[in-house]
């Protein structure tokens, strides 16, 4: 994975290494950061960029992650919004705290994790009445870093453009 910055070194986002090789033999990047691998076509050698900046600026107005399973996971750090227990991601569900037969919606706002026991407990109920507290309040992420890149997933020289 490579991150991309635009020519005042503002994040647009997170690339395969492919892509971010690509656009700097194409003449449209340049490499700041470099991992120690390498990969090997039939006449070169090229270093894998950790991080890249686009010769041009881009005019990018950042809306915000999807709001997906996954990233609801890795908001929640993957533990249960009501009892606090940390689970592996199939030991998980997510839950609507305002349930969909209340008219609660799939938003950031009202999706949490939560383990299968707690779920299975809270179920067609609201929070109050299935007697359960929400660790924390779900709430929309406001950064790209926080949703897009998993524990493991980047270069930690990373956060010097952040």
């Amino acid at each position: 994975m490579t991150l991309k910055l635009d020519s005042s070194y503002k994040p647009l986002g997170i690339i395969s290494w492919k892509d971010a090789l690509w656009l700097i033999l194409s003449g449209k990047a340049y490499a700041v950061e470099f991992y120690e691998k390498y990969v090997k076509s039939v006449k070169e050698i090229f270093q894998l960029p950790s991080i890249i900046v686009l010769k041009r600026f881009i005019k990018y107005e950042f809306v915000g992650p999807p709001c997906t399973r996954k990233n609801i996971f890795i908001r929640d750090e993957f533990s249960c919004q009501y009892c606090g227990t940390e689970c592996e991601k199939v030991q998980l569900t997510l839950d609507h705290v305002i349930p969909r037969s209340k008219g609660g919606a799939n938003s950031w706002t009202n999706l949490v994790t939560a383990c299968k026991k707690c779920n299975q407990s809270k179920g067609d109920k609201t929070i109050s009445q299935a007697g359960l507290i929400l660790q924390r309040r779900p709430r929309k992420p406001g950064g790209i870093f926080t949703i897009t890149v998993s524990p493991g997933d980047h270069d930690e020289r990373w956060f010097n453009y952040f």
